[in-house]
């Protein structure tokens, strides 16, 4: 199945793709001395609307990015007729691509998204890498998955691949500042934002299972929502956390 297809049927009902509430985001961003009007890049933005946020909550202007042409279908029709005509410009491309002739920001937001650098994808490469497109004096807000203890070998290989960038949450503090950035916050999300992301995650699925029961992918569908729900109950409740880790660049 199409991993962006299964991604887009199991954030549709998200406010945002990640187990990061709207206050949540709001106290990290409060520290960051966003200049009026200013440019951020949104990167793996979803269906749009941490980007919608960002603009109408913050005035910023927006340049969001997705890799997947249905988030970005679904972010346009979220963007059309909201409070910040203009301020929200969509782009269907690689973050990496997208980040080659973009020029600096004031904040680049990369949330919950994967191989956004090429090579090495510790903590500390990504950063450094991202780091390049904000402004001297601008920021930099980061959000991963990281461990609260020591997981499993089956939690690491029911992951996949994209588990071995993961650290601690003291670990992406120290990363950030091996990459010369300053850390301003750094916040892990609750349990309750966890419960709310992994649910709302697997009743997507199973809501459009019971509304298109002939899906074709509907087996490989199934098997997501009851792996998935199984998998963080049993273990990743108490092993995975969620951290936003706010820097600023400096200059």
């Amino acid at each position: 199945m199409d991993q962006n297809r299964l991604s887009y049927l199991a954030h549709r009902s998200h406010r945002f793709a990640s187990p990061v509430s709207e206050p949540l985001l709001d106290r990290v961003l409060d520290v960051a001395g966003l200049p009026p009007a200013g440019v951020a890049f949104d990167l793996g933005c979803g269906t749009g609307n941490m980007a919608l946020h960002l603009a109408e909550r913050w005035g910023l202007h927006v340049r969001a990015v997705d890799r997947s042409p249905l988030m970005i279908e679904d972010a346009a029709r979220r963007v059309h007729g909201r409070g910040a005509p203009g301020r929200v410009d969509l782009h269907c491309a690689s973050s990496m691509d997208f980040l080659a002739d973009a020029g600096e920001a004031d904040l680049v937001v990369a949330i919950g998204a994967v191989a956004l650098t090429p090579g090495d994808q510790g903590a500390a490469a990504v950063l450094r890498g991202l780091a390049a497109s904000v402004r001297p004096g601008g920021c930099l807000l980061w959000g991963e998955t990281h461990w609260r203890r020591d997981p499993s070998d089956m939690l690491r290989l029911l992951l996949g691949p994209t588990v071995l960038a993961y650290a601690s949450h003291a670990d992406y503090v120290r990363a950030g500042e091996a990459a010369d950035l300053t850390p301003l916050y750094a916040v892990t999300s609750s349990r309750q934002e966890w419960d709310e992301y992994t649910f709302r995650y697997t009743t997507a699925l199973e809501n459009h299972l019971r509304d298109h029961p002939d899906d074709p992918d509907a087996v490989e569908i199934r098997n997501r929502a009851l792996g998935w729900r199984a998998l963080y109950l049993q273990e990743g409740r108490d092993t995975m956390g969620f951290g936003l880790y706010l820097f600023r660049k400096p200059g």
